[in-house]
């Protein structure tokens, strides 16, 4: 009997705690919004602009996190912005409050529908910081994505005979002979159809090979889009690039500090695995925008060497192969190089006093996609190596490292873009290696990231834009007072 009494106020109350529970972590992320947008009033761009404004950039910024915060009470959530400039134009405060309330579960059955939640951040700057960016750039086939909707549809109609039934993905191969199928029924260099018939794999292709001693080598895709004029993501982000360093250098040059910035900035790209190293395709330089200008004619997507070659080890650090074995995207060795002092070393505040350092930033433009062959399977996963869900992926996490936790420590910030992997649903390759976790990404490349510097890039966007945004966050001379 006493049980039965009890039994009703035991289980709202374990009902109650979890409401609770839920509340505080939705409590978490709004107080992260408020902190991201109390520090966007303060960014080297926003201390050149009006306090009006700066309110607004950092209302907006508030209101772009938590509008998507599921819980959240619909339209219940507030938030006050104050900025007050300093005695000179090189200083503002700026306080940001919000109320809002959580939807109950459990609670409602006790009319209590909705829990208050409420919170505050203040921030102080007086002059944008010295910092060093180090930029590292995705380049494996799926950042040869074309950039367009539009763009994905003309590929897989140029590549319709292609034994995946119609490829999206302009990927570079090393080797386009006969015995690669990859390339089938596509185009010769000379612009002729192939006209070659040849089995390969018990399977009989007829005219799907170029005879190259009559036409040229055989166009693989990458060739294929460069032909058809087609724009990739990696274009976008090749010109992306260069938005972003003029960003810089515009701040790095304003007039209105009386000790500019110094900015300097160092560039890779992923190719990693079949040379062990990062491509490094500019060095820390403080003349970044002719630099580029430079490099950028180094950029362009990842030769596929083979296909399908295991790594040598669980880490992927070595190949069975050389040239090496086709690893996409291989974060352990980027990242694991990227987090010693020999590539970035650490952080000073980036203030002018004698024996300070410039602060120092990780930027990283990528699909969040890591791609290994290891043994007998194929890992397509997350990029969990970095700091998301150790259960997202279908493997957990292969190799133990999160390599974003490991920087961060160090007092890098880590800055990312996402430029989201595209759905490619005629693909069965992507059907069957990327369709079961991409919904997870995001997250997961949010959770490496500095908490208030992850922009994910939706199709068809601004990739310059968006990467000016993250520097003048990143770069932001703000500090948190409370």
């Amino acid at each position: 009997m006493m049980y039965a009494l009890v039994a009703p106020m035991l289980l709202f109350g374990a009902g109650a705690a979890l409401d609770y529970g839920r509340a505080a972590q939705i409590h978490t992320k709004l107080n992260a919004a408020a902190d991201a947008a109390a520090l966007a009033a303060l960014t080297p761009t926003m201390l050149q602009q009006s306090s009006d404004v700066a309110k607004a950039a950092a209302e907006n910024l508030f209101n772009g996190l938590t509008q998507n915060i599921p819980g959240l009470t619909a339209h219940a959530t507030q938030v006050t912005v104050t900025v007050t400039p300093g005695a000179t134009t090189l200083t503002r405060d700026v306080s940001v409050s919000y109320s809002s309330s959580v939807n109950t579960i459990f609670a409602q059955v006790l009319g209590k529908s909705a829990l208050p939640v409420s919170g505050s951040s203040e921030a102080s700057a007086q002059a944008p910081p010295n910092v060093d960016v180090y930029v590292l750039l995705d380049n494996s086939p799926s950042m040869a994505l074309p950039a367009t909707a539009a763009g994905i549809i003309q590929m897989q109609s140029l590549t319709a005979k292609q034994t995946t039934g119609g490829c999206a993905f302009a990927c570079h191969q090393g080797d386009t002979a006969s015995d690669q199928t990859d390339t089938v029924f596509n185009p010769c260099a000379d612009g002729t159809n192939p006209s070659v018939t040849a089995t390969v794999g018990g399977t009989s292709y007829t005219k799907a090979f170029c005879d190259t001693t009559k036409h040229g080598a055989q166009l693989d895709n990458y060739a294929l889009a460069r032909k058809k004029s087609i724009t990739l993501r990696l274009d976008e982000l090749n010109s992306g690039v260069s938005t972003l360093l003029a960003t810089a250098l515009t701040a790095a040059q304003s007039t209105v500090f009386a000790t500019p910035p110094k900015y300097r900035f160092a560039i890779y790209s992923m190719d990693s695995l079949w040379q062990i190293s990062l491509n490094r395709l500019m060095s820390l330089t403080s003349n970044y925008t002719s630099g580029w200008t430079s490099a950028s004619t180094s950029f362009g997507v990842m030769e596929m060497y083979s296909n399908n070659k295991d790594c040598a080890n669980a880490a992927c650090s070595s190949s069975t192969t050389t040239p090496g074995g086709d690893v996409g995207t291989n974060y352990d060795d980027s990242l694991g190089k990227l987090s010693q002092t020999t590539y970035i070393p650490n952080p000073g505040t980036g203030t002018n006093e004698p024996g300070d350092t410039p602060q120092e930033v990780l930027f990283i433009v990528t699909d969040g996609v890591e791609d290994e062959q290891s043994g007998a399977r194929r890992l397509e996963q997350t990029i969990n190596d970095l700091g998301g869900d150790p259960n997202a992926s279908p493997y957990g996490n292969l190799h133990g490292t999160n390599w974003c936790t490991t920087i961060k420590n160090r007092g890098i910030k880590i800055a990312i873009l996402y430029t989201d992997y595209l759905a490619v649903p005629a693909n069965s390759w992507y059907l069957s290696h990327i369709d079961p976790f991409r919904s997870q990404i995001s997250a997961d490349l949010e959770a490496c990231a500095t908490p208030g510097l992850f922009i994910d890039e939706a199709n068809d966007a601004n990739i310059g834009k968006d990467l000016a945004q993250l520097f003048n966050l990143s770069a932001a001379p703000g500090h948190l007072t409370q």
